[in-house]
């Protein structure tokens, strides 16, 4: 091997001349075999050339910065947007549409963190709780959304109804105090039907009751009831025309009004016990003894209406015997005079008896 700068003849296998330390170029050994090597269908040997490596383009940076801050804002203005108070609000309608409360309500909880002012959101929350079966949640978003906006119709709607499913009429009348327009007091008609007057309190009497119903004051409903104690808007009521006969015995007694609109309020109850009192026995006056002058004697029961029955021979008294009806002379002789009083109701009192003795002097 010769150098090609220093023309100095070297030995084979050197990378660099020793001389000159010029890089040497390793030239492959001929190989006579080659030209023997059949020529390929196309005629001529193949050569191997190295095709040119492709460099790829960068993109800049200030293009990747401004693509990453695009996509940036745009995520921020769709998370806004899925945040948003009209997104929600929107989503829980779609959710009640499907009949999906339970997520309506979740979506309307969000909107009602965006703005609490709205009373829609509140009665949405509130018409949600009910159908779910919640009824105290519900009635403190609407109880909030009424007192919020007196003038939301829907809310008062809403809430009603609530409380009459529940009897609640004591909270139908405070709701009434929320209310700011004709109109949303005029919903009230409806619901806020209070019941009738009873005359006689409920309790354990001794002697029939005439009990007398009325609607409430400056109220012009009619008034259906019962007396053994079933519904008084079912089959057995019967409307109130005038006084109720209550005789001896328990007596359940169920009244409600109804509007002109057909509507049923407030049922009331009201449980009554007659049991008829024994009559008093009677007081004779004066009470027997021995007379020598014509004497009056004098018997008085303890109602007007008791009747009075007496005997002069000592036996018992019925009502058969003679009829008190005013002051009595006594016999001549010796005698008992046994009386007896009979109410309205036929029952009896204990005999009471008095003996006397008139005898008669000649003047």
């Amino acid at each position: 091997m010769i150098c090609p700068n220093c023309k100095t003849e070297l030995e084979d296998g050197l990378i660099h001349c020793p001389i000159c330390n010029t890089p040497l170029q390793m030239v492959p050994d001929y190989n006579s075999l080659d030209d023997e090597i059949p020529h390929v269908e196309g005629g001529e040997k193949l050569k191997q050339s190295k095709q040119p490596v492709r460099k790829r383009k960068r993109i800049p940076k200030r293009i990747i910065i401004l693509i990453l801050a695009l996509f940036a804002i745009f995520a921020l203005v769709w998370y806004l947007y899925v945040c948003s108070f009209s997104y929600q609000y929107a989503a829980g309608k779609k959710a009640d549409a499907n009949g999906d409360y339970k997520k309506a309500m979740s979506h309307y909880l969000n909107a009602l963190h965006k703005d609490d002012s709205d009373p829609k959101i509140l009665v949405a929350l509130g018409n949600d709780a009910m159908h779910l079966g919640k009824n105290k949640t519900a009635e403190n978003y609407l109880l909030t959304a009424v007192k919020k906006d007196g003038s939301y119709a829907r809310g008062f709607t809403l809430l009603l109804t609530l409380y009459e499913k529940e009897g609640n009429y004591e909270g139908m009348k405070q709701a009434l105090s929320y209310a700011t327009t004709d109109q949303v007091k005029e919903i009230f008609k409806d619901y806020l039907i209070l019941p009738p007057m009873f005359s006689e309190k409920h309790g354990s009497y001794e002697d029939d009751i005439q009990l007398t119903l009325t609607p409430p004051e400056g109220e012009e409903y009619d008034i259906f009831y019962t007396l053994d104690g079933s519904s008084p808007t079912g089959e057995k009521a019967r409307m109130y025309q005038e006084p109720i006969l209550l005789t001896e015995g328990k007596t359940v007694v169920k009244a409600v009004c109804r509007n002109a609109n057909g509507k049923f309020g407030k049922i009331i109850k009201s449980t009554y016990k007659i049991k008829y009192k024994t009559p008093s026995t009677p007081v004779i006056s004066p009470d027997g003894g021995t007379f020598d002058k014509n004497t009056k004697v004098t018997i008085k029961a303890e109602r007007e209406d008791d009747e009075i029955y007496y005997t002069w021979d000592g036996s018992d008294p019925t009502d058969k015997s003679r009829l008190y009806s005013g002051p009595i002379y006594v016999p001549e002789g010796n005698h008992i005079l046994s009386v007896m009083v009979i109410d309205r109701h036929g029952n009896s009192s204990k005999i009471v008896r008095s003996s006397f003795k008139y005898n008669m002097v000649e003047e």
